[in-house]
């Protein structure tokens, strides 16, 4: 790729200024009218076979348009859809009254479905223009702008945008092959990112698997969990050679400090946690606040590599563990400090526990202050059953987990990567700032005579 400049008072070689800034002189800068013409084909007048049995699908900003039946859970769609719309794969559909959120998105997950009467459904001029480039362009900040621009009404989730200012929206228009190739390009990042997003989500099923397994069998083949000696217990059913203890009898619990506007003269402030720095099974070290702690505080809510974080309100029960990563921290009274008290205790092990359907749960059913909103309090939290095996199997079950999540931060690292690559390839490709190679975009010339 090679990068062009925007100096105000020079322009590279090889551009001019446009309405939208400098472009490369073969760019044109069109509105959308020139290239997008509107298709009402609706379920009853539809020359697709069959259209009323098509997918009904919904519009979401982030993930384009999926079934219905996935967004809500069900149908919701009204039994008669004569009147819906039909659209194909490669068109277009926007929302017009939250199109300023980036509902408008090209269909490419099927071959065709229907959708609201109230959606406009575009349909590319293919001489001119790639319907991928301009789905792609169509949610960049400049193109939010212009709806935002033309946007009426004085309700914020009715700011409906006219067709008419619709088609007056300008774009620049690279020449058709230099579009395919940055559609082309953008689309790889995207499917990549989605493959990803894919991956996730099966290792996240994984996860909830091991939860279940582990936690009920312990650390063994599931071939071989009927050879496992089971027993009936208050926390369902676990090896017969486990035990169940109150979480008061293994582990000290220590509730944090209450937030204070009081200054301790002499004493510098210190960073403390919120429950909103407690995530499920890591702690979020970014937008610390701080307080002043006394000499005697420090020593009494200080952290300690290994201490579990329960917290006590909202999500009750969500823990996390504290691995040391950052020295004097200390944490709010919110969030329970929790503390094994016994060598045989591995703290990785109950972290992970609470992440169970019956270690999340077993804290709200019964256990929460009967208040409006729900909280737990130190008592309620000791009497909380755990389950405790040897120790060489909490070791066990905590070392799988980790692998798994492991293998989870690498993929949402990989998966924040390519977000921030498409961003900024959808910035510098769609102003013309980074060129994409001309023997590459050569390519989708060649392409282009022989589809024509």
């Amino acid at each position: 790729m090679t990068e062009a400049g925007t100096s105000s008072e020079t322009l590279p070689e090889g551009y001019r200024m446009t309405e939208l800034g400098p472009l490369p002189k073969e760019w044109r800068v069109v509105r959308l009218g020139v290239v997008f013409e509107e298709v009402g084909e609706r379920v009853k007048d539809s020359i697709y076979p069959h259209a009323a049995e098509l997918p009904v699908l919904s519009l979401t900003k982030n993930e384009g348009l999926i079934l219905q039946s996935d967004r809500f859970g069900k149908r919701i769609a009204t039994k008669d859809v004569s009147k819906y719309k039909v659209v194909r794969q490669g068109q277009i559909v926007y929302n017009p009254y939250v199109i300023w959120e980036g509902a408008i998105h090209i269909l490419s997950k099927f071959e065709a479905g229907i959708v609201s009467p109230v959606y406009p459904v575009l349909q590319a001029k293919r001489d001119i223009a790639e319907p991928y480039f301009l789905d792609a362009w169509l949610r960049t900040p400049p193109a939010i702008e212009a709806y935002n621009r033309f946007a009426a009404g004085a309700v914020n989730r009715r700011r409906a945008i006219r067709k008419q200012d619709f088609w007056q929206i300008e774009i620049p228009l690279p020449p058709l092959p230099e579009q395919r190739a940055i559609a082309h390009v953008l689309r790889t990042v995207q499917e990549s990112k989605e493959a990803t997003e894919r991956v996730i989500g099966a290792v996240r099923e994984l996860k909830k698997s091991l939860l279940r397994h582990l936690f009920t069998y312990g650390p063994v083949p599931v071939d071989q969990v009927n050879q496992v000696e089971m027993q009936e217990t208050e926390i369902g059913p676990i090896p017969a050679h486990w035990r169940v203890v109150k979480l008061g009898e293994v582990y000290e619990i220590q509730q944090g400090k209450a937030l204070s506007r009081k200054k301790n003269k002499g004493i510098r402030p210190r960073p403390f946690l919120r429950t909103a720095n407690v995530l499920w099974g890591k702690v979020d070290l970014s937008n610390l606040d701080q307080m002043d702690f006394s000499e005697k505080e420090e020593q009494k809510y200080v952290l300690q590599s290994g201490d579990l974080l329960i917290c006590e309100g909202g999500e009750i029960g969500r823990t996390a563990m504290w691995d040391g990563q950052l020295a004097g921290i200390f944490y709010q009274n919110h969030i329970f400090r929790v503390r094994a008290i016994l060598s045989k205790i591995h703290p990785p092990f109950h972290m992970y526990w609470m992440q169970t359907a019956i270690g999340l749960f077993g804290l709200y059913q019964g256990r929460g202050n009967k208040t409006t909103i729900p909280n737990l309090s130190k008592r309620r939290l000791a009497e909380f059953p755990i389950p405790l095996p040897p120790l060489p199997e909490q070791q066990d079950i905590a070392r799988i987990l980790q692998m798994v999540d492991r293998k989870m931060e690498a993929e949402e690292a990989k998966r924040k990567a390519l977000e921030e690559l498409f961003r900024s390839l959808l910035h510098e490709l769609m102003t013309a700032r980074r060129r994409l190679p001309a023997q590459f975009v050569t390519q989708f010339e060649e392409k282009a005579e022989v589809e024509s």
